[in-house]
């Protein structure tokens, strides 16, 4: 089905961007507990820092998201933020396509860089949001 829409407004979209970027550490989470994680887990203390995953949302909904890999409660701090493992780089329409299960992270257009393994957690786990 072809859907005649446009795309939101840019500040409808932010809406839908921050929403689904705040959601992805406990999406990323959950695909550990089952399994499903290429990378491993660190152990940090709730609410201490541990690796994050640098994601540029480009476009009118667009914005920066520091991800932690680690725990979903894990705090990203000036530091850990400097020194993401990982950074990753999509459009917004793009970013809500794949979260909305419309395309897989081999059909998007992405750019990343850093650790491999991290770059692929977060994009299945964005696509696993479309199950929730």
């Amino acid at each position: 089905m072809d859907y005649p829409y446009e795309a939101p407004l840019g500040a409808h979209l932010r809406l839908l961007v921050d929403l689904t970027a705040r959601r992805l550490p406990g999406s990323i989470a959950g695909r550990r507990r089952a399994g499903l994680a290429t990378t491993r887990a660190r152990l940090t203390t709730a609410g201490a820092p541990g690796r994050t995953v640098h994601l540029e949302i480009e476009g009118a909904g667009g914005g920066d998201y520091w991800i932690p890999l680690d725990s979903p409660t894990a705090a990203v701090t000036r530091v850990a933020a400097r020194d993401a493992v990982a950074q990753v780089a999509l459009a917004d329409v793009e970013f809500c396509r794949l979260a909305a299960g419309r395309q897989s992270p081999a059909e998007a257009a992405v750019a990343g860089q850093g650790d491999q393994a991290a770059i692929s957690d977060v994009l299945s786990a964005l696509t696993a949001l479309s199950r929730l």
